[in-house]
């Protein structure tokens, strides 16, 4: 059994030995006291090996990243070709295998086992294992070569989304405080121009969102081209689709909707609905429009619209300039008639109240003057001749004037209680009159 085991490892031996030999007598191999060509006759004197070649490479071990890592005491300096996940050239330098190659891409992850993989990680402890910088360096991310994304724990800013905040990465400007969401989104703050001034405490989310921004403040902008071009404003929330799109240094706005107040540059507006305050253009201030297309088509200033239509005559309009208020879609001309008439609240339709007090000016507005001594009493055969020709009451509106010019609650209930007031001075009167005709007749009695 000996004989026969030794038998076969000399028969494997040989047959070692003579395709070795064949292949060096097949080969221009020529050797020289210290080195070693092949396909070369005159090897280099620094080379142990030369090889020379001009249709043949040297091809080395090729082998899998887990093949790789599991050879056994690697030498220090072996190498062999890695031809899964970032593949190429490795050597190990006597404690770990490294890349050949100076490209950026041989040493992303994967390159090492102990690095993160494309194909995911287990086991890792967030106390230890993390991405990230150690100095005040920000993190920054690109696809196709642009920015994508960008962390900066030192001026806490924070960007995502293609183009996003790209100016962040100018780190000389004191551009702070900001977070950008979505494509494009604070793109252009003032990191392009440091000299402008600072950009900070603003949030846009969403693409196009507060992209123009230069030197604006504690801005919000979410939804799609939200303050798409605000640049030196501040103080401003809009929230939905081109909301407060065309504001450039408009302050202390607030839209909410749809294109509202898409093409206003003014200031302290507040437009919550769809399309709530769209035409209202320029620096116009002080606006409040809401709900569906309130203010639609409203250009002024200080105006207040609550409806659900772009309609003129809204069910609340309100003047702050004027201190005016209408309830009711009132029509344009009632409403001019009434604040020019310096009145206050104009309702249509009536009003049901369970109380209801008017304030009244002060004592020169009430009727009690009837009882002064210097009041001219009317004789009852002049109110008498009054009525026959004017068909009412001395010193009280007429029907006609009623139907024309409307109730005064105040000065009504004063002449009202005024003829009231006569009625008792006439009635005092009578009854002296009729107290007299009765001492007289009682006084005919006893004759």
């Amino acid at each position: 059994m000996y004989q026969k085991e030794m038998y076969k490892m000399m028969k494997k031996n040989f047959i070692l030995l003579a395709s070795t030999i064949g292949i060096i007598a097949t080969s221009q191999v020529f050797a020289q006291k210290d080195n070693i060509g092949i396909g070369t006759t005159k090897p280099d004197q620094s080379a142990v090996l030369d090889i020379s070649s001009t249709n043949k490479g040297l091809l080395m071990p090729r082998m899998t990243l887990q093949q790789r890592n599991s050879i056994q005491n690697p030498a220090k300096g072996l190498i062999v070709y890695q031809t899964d996940f970032v593949s190429g050239f490795y050597y190990n330098d006597g404690n770990e295998w490294k890349s050949l190659g100076n490209n950026l891409s041989e040493k992303s992850v994967a390159a090492d086992p102990n690095d993160w993989s494309m194909l995911g990680n287990t086991g890792t402890n967030p106390a230890t294992n993390w991405l990230g910088t150690n100095d005040a360096t920000p993190l920054a991310f690109k696809a196709g070569g642009s920015y994508a994304g960008f962390l900066d724990a030192g001026k806490f800013n924070t960007a995502f989304g293609p183009g996003a905040g790209a100016a962040f990465s100018n780190t000389s400007t004191t551009v702070n405080h900001n977070l950008a969401l979505g494509y494009a989104a604070l793109q252009n703050n003032n990191a392009l121009n440091p000299t402008v001034g600072i950009t900070g405490y603003n949030i846009g989310i969403g693409s196009l969102a507060l992209t123009n921004a230069t030197t604006a403040t504690a801005n919000v902008g979410l939804g799609f081209q939200a303050l798409r071009d605000c640049q030196s404003c501040y103080y401003n929330l809009a929230i939905g689709t081109s909301a407060l799109a065309g504001l450039t240094t408009g302050n202390s706005n607030v839209a909410i909707g749809t294109t509202a107040m898409a093409s206003n540059n003014g200031t302290n507006n507040v437009a919550i609905g769809f399309q709530a305050g769209f035409s209202n253009t320029g620096t116009a201030s002080g606006n409040t429009f809401i709900g569906y297309q309130a203010g639609y088509s409203e250009t002024a200033s200080n105006k207040l619209y609550i409806s659900n239509s772009n309609t003129a005559t809204p069910l609340v309009y309100g003047d702050f300039a004027t201190k005016y208020l209408a309830v009711g879609e009132v029509a344009a001309a009632d409403r001019a008639a009434a604040n020019s008439g310096g009145y206050r609240l104009l309702v249509k339709g009536g009003m049901i109240t369970e109380k209801i007090k008017v304030a009244v000016a002060g004592t020169a507005d009430w009727a009690d003057y009837v009882f002064e001594p210097t009041y001219k009493l009317m004789s009852l055969d002049k109110v008498e001749s009054f009525i026959k020709e004017n068909k009412h009451l001395p010193n009280v509106p007429s029907a006609e004037d009623m139907s024309k010019n409307g109730l005064d609650v105040t000065q009504t209930s004063a002449k009202l209680m005024e003829k009231i007031e006569e009625l008792t001075l006439y009635i005092i009167e009578m009854n002296k009159e009729i107290k007299a005709l009765k001492e007289e007749s009682a006084k005919l009695k006893n004759k």
